[in-house]
């Protein structure tokens, strides 16, 4: 019996532009405790990019190609495997992307103690090619662990829901740098996990913000989730002359850096910090980074890795970025400024590539 098909985006590995089809590939099919999602909204990730423009290829197995992207989706239940309680056929669901090795029925120190991201034996993820291939919401259909689904409240839409993965990163980034009441702090980089981590930081009671921002367009958004200052690169403004002028010259408690596959971002997080202070660092470099390491060392300084997201105590960051969007704390409908049919892609690809003169916040693909 011939297997079901789905139209999607599919990558083959090759850098951007090449590469990329749209076309119909085999539904997967749910095993026991799985879950297949249809896929209504996809966020369009910068991971995503930085793959496609072959800056992370090389942690990604030929084996594994040809891929189907798409890490943060929402969507409806449409079919459930063997032994599934947690969700039922027509569900709203918005999908955790990151599988641990227990969900493959192992076990490893970090899955076992709640840090999944860190799985001993490969994270898995949804729309990734890294461990293994998921297919993800750049096709219509994926299958997920029911571990990994979340039922969304009907106030939620699904594009609400599947950028809910972008901002548990910041939940986790927030969990690691503890913020204290009456900090300053800075946020280095407003693309999406910069203006997020500022409504996470405002929804704490952290009041003074400083974005540093690379464009105009993306300084008023942080403005308008709660910056209380804002630093534009585009502008030739020197970040950490103007942090230290905005600061008395003493510089900020908590620098976030969160930009990513930039190298200057992580060095100026570390010189605008005061002493004692932490940086918290998202991004990652994708070239060596130049930093001050006697700087670190005579300031006492601190600086945090936050990668991904996991459990926060016996609680899913994932729940609680979901509960943050519920509550209002965090707007999610505001910052999703472009949408695209994923038939359309080389037409939303060319846009987002060149999101300086598109004004792009946050993407994402949508379907019927």
């Amino acid at each position: 019996m011939a297997k079901e098909k789905m139209k999607a985006i599919v990558w083959d590995g090759s850098v951007y532009p090449k590469g990329l089809s749209y076309e119909e590939v085999e539904i997967p099919s749910p095993p026991k405790g799985w879950v297949l999602v249809h896929n209504r909204a996809a966020g369009i990730c910068g991971a995503d990019l930085m793959a496609l423009r072959g800056q992370t290829r090389d942690k990604m197995p030929d084996k594994l190609f040809p891929a189907v992207l798409g890490h943060e989706n929402a969507g409806d239940v449409v079919k459930t495997g063997e032994g599934v309680t947690r969700v039922k056929v027509g569900d709203r669901v918005a999908v955790e992307p990151l599988h641990g090795c227990i969900d493959f029925g192992k076990s490893c120190p970090m899955c076992l103690s709640g840090r999944y991201q860190l799985c001993l034996d490969g994270v898995s993820h949804v729309g990734m090619p890294m461990k293994r291939m998921l297919p993800g919401g750049y096709g219509e259909y994926s299958i997920v662990h029911e571990n990994h689904v979340y039922p969304m409240p009907d106030s939620m839409s699904y594009e609400e829901g599947a950028i809910l993965d972008v901002l548990a990163v910041n939940v986790h980034g927030a969990m690691i740098g503890k913020p204290q009441l009456g900090d300053t702090v800075a946020v280095v980089g407003c693309g999406i996990i910069g203006i997020n981590m500022i409504q996470v930081l405002r929804s704490m009671g952290i009041t003074k913000i400083i974005a540093v921002a690379k464009y105009g367009h993306q300084a008023q958004m942080a403005e308008k989730y709660g910056a209380a200052h804002s630093i534009v690169l585009d502008d030739n403004e020197d970040p950490v002359k103007e942090v230290m002028r905005l600061t008395g010259g003493r510089g900020v408690d908590q620098a976030y850096e969160c930009v990513g596959g930039n190298s200057n971002a992580f060095s100026q997080a570390v010189e605008m910090a005061a002493v004692g202070g932490k940086i918290i660092m998202f991004g990652g470099t994708a070239s060596p980074s130049m930093v001050s390491l006697s700087t670190i060392l005579y300031r006492e300084l601190s600086v945090l890795a936050s990668s991904s997201y996991c459990m926060a105590g016996d609680k899913p960051e994932f729940q609680i970025a979901m509960e943050l969007v519920q509550s209002g704390q965090v707007d999610h409908k505001g910052v999703i400024t472009h949408r695209f049919r994923p038939e359309d892609y080389e037409k939303a690809f060319e846009m987002i590539f060149s999101k300086k003169q598109n004004h792009i916040c946050k993407a994402v693909w949508v379907r019927e």
